[in-house]
């Protein structure tokens, strides 16, 4: 009924739910040791000093995300890996520009991930680790499909213990949406101009039943969306007069990007949340988890 439900995916997933990272996190290299200053001998010169180390040459990088490197040898392979698993489900209309900023915000994303993992003090033991890839062996040929998509078995294992980090995160991150929530059950009246709104209005407040108007405007239904919780709704206005009205009352006209709205509350209260409506409020968590730590992370995209 008029779009009034998000679609959002999770993040873009391929190669069997691994997104592809290899992520290589740099260390300071300049903990020099100190030169010392010693009063020379009569018969023997003065020491050599210290050797410094060699500063380490940063790798080349396709983003740093708070200092961490995205390397582009990694980044420039996921991309060819991208493209291969869409020409796999015989998609050759594939936009090469596209394909490469899908892989990158991917990788940022779970590149934020695993650093939120790990500031909340989360690791994972080389024997998990292990035991997640015997699964995976049991179910695929693993060294033919490591052969096909060019993975080594240190890459692999370094990839796996990258996603279980960023998986971790993920569900703490959607985890925090509760089983049970308040609702409220709704009906409308939509139209698709002013004028036909207005008429709705005019014989609602003449007295005219809501529920008989809305089924003018949508014989099928009558307008009926049912139980909502708050955050389910695309149209934020239409969600927010919702959540404002008390139980028998309706909102004046509404305006949205499709259409104009008047909506009524039939009736409030806590309710647990289906099954699409818990996974809509979890998409709109974890992407709303992601856009608070790309604002407040600093993120250098160094490819185009």
């Amino acid at each position: 009924m008029v779009g009034m439900r998000t679609t959002k995916p999770f993040l873009p997933r391929y190669l069997f739910g691994l997104l592809l990272l290899v992520f290589f996190l740099t260390a300071c290299a300049n903990n020099a040791t100190p030169d010392v200053t010693e009063p020379p001998a009569i018969e023997e010169p003065a020491p050599s000093p210290t050797p410094q180390p060699p500063t380490a040459t940063p790798i080349p990088a396709a983003a740093v995300v708070n200092g961490e490197r995205i390397p582009l040898v990694w980044f420039e392979a996921e991309v060819d890996r991208f493209i291969l698993a869409q020409e796999a489900q015989e998609n050759t209309d594939i936009d090469q520009a596209l394909a490469r900023h899908v892989v990158l915000e991917d990788l940022i994303s779970q590149t934020l991930l695993a650093q939120g993992a790990r500031e909340a003090g989360i690791s994972v033991s080389s024997a998990e680790l292990q035991g997640r890839l015997d699964t995976l062996a049991a179910e695929v040929d693993l060294d033919a499909w490591m052969a096909e998509w060019g993975y080594s078995q240190d890459e692999l294992f370094e990839i796996l213990n990258f996603q279980v980090l960023a998986a971790y995160q993920r569900d703490r991150v959607i985890n925090t949406v509760p089983e049970e929530m308040e609702h409220v059950e709704i009906r409308q009246v939509f139209a698709f101009t002013p004028e036909g709104a207005e008429r709705a209005r005019v014989s609602l407040n003449s007295g005219t039943d809501f529920e008989e108007v809305a089924f003018r405007y949508d014989p099928t239904i009558g307008g009926y969306l049912g139980w909502v919780p708050r955050g389910y709704l695309l149209i934020e206005d239409v969600e927010d007069a919702a959540f404002d009205l008390p139980v028998g009352a309706y909102s004046d006209i509404i305006e949205s990007d499709i259409g104009y709205h008047i909506v009524m509350v039939l009736d409030r209260a806590e309710r647990p949340l289906s099954h699409d409506a818990r996974l809509t409020l979890q998409r709109r968590a974890l992407h709303d988890w992601l856009e608070e730590q790309r604002q407040n992370s600093t993120i250098e995209i160094l490819v185009e």
